[in-house]
């Protein structure tokens, strides 16, 4: 009987370690597939079922980008998103035109918000062999715009930057830290399965 117990055990714990490195400490999330209409994103791409997205230009078309976002309130800024934008090599103000150059122009940007810092800043190759820049970072935001009330919260980020066909490509995550782990992993399964059109 004590023989049966331990063997139970065992089986019990060695299914609750599989279900965590099949599942992983996120979630096991569904996917819907994503299809640009608009010919500038010209992108196909996995996001979270359930979460909504949109497509906007910037002015005078300076950008287009998507948005997926999870679903809570409109003006949750601690609400989980990821950002697929897109830029001319016409419309950038930063030289040379390189990845490089690139992930400097918006790190130039992001390390003047509240206790901003680089945690993490690598090269790979990403889609076909394009090289990559995979940039993590930490800063704080205010938890609500135009409140006397508003607090810092802190908040993660995780940016891939690569070239392709004269155009810029940022593929971003950000999230208040509390839930940054919760969807890390659908992240880079949405970014696994960027294509191109």
């Amino acid at each position: 009987m004590k023989f049966g117990l331990k063997k139970m055990f065992f089986l019990l714990f060695a299914g609750a370690v599989y279900m965590f490195s099949l599942f992983g400490c996120a979630g096991n999330f569904k996917y819907d597939t994503y299809s640009s209409k608009d010919p500038e994103i010209n992108a196909v791409m996995d996001y979270i079922s359930g979460w909504s997205y949109s497509e906007s230009r910037g002015a005078n078309d300076s950008f287009a980008q998507v948005v997926f976002y999870e679903p809570t309130k409109a003006n949750d800024i601690n609400r989980a998103g990821i950002v697929l934008t897109i830029e001319k090599e016409s419309s950038v103000s930063f030289s040379p035109l390189t990845v490089e150059a690139k992930a400097d122009d918006l790190l130039s940007k992001r390390l003047k918000l509240k206790d901003a810092m680089v945690l993490s800043k690598t090269k790979k190759s990403f889609l076909n062999n394009l090289d990559a820049l995979e940039i993590e970072l930490s800063y704080k935001m205010l938890d609500k715009l135009y409140a006397v009330d508003a607090k810092s919260v802190p908040f993660k980020e995780k940016i891939i930057i690569f070239k392709r066909s004269g155009r810029f490509y940022t593929l971003r995550y950000q999230s208040s830290e509390a839930v940054y782990d919760k969807f890390i992993k659908a992240f880079k399964h949405s970014a696994k399965s960027l294509k191109l059109k």
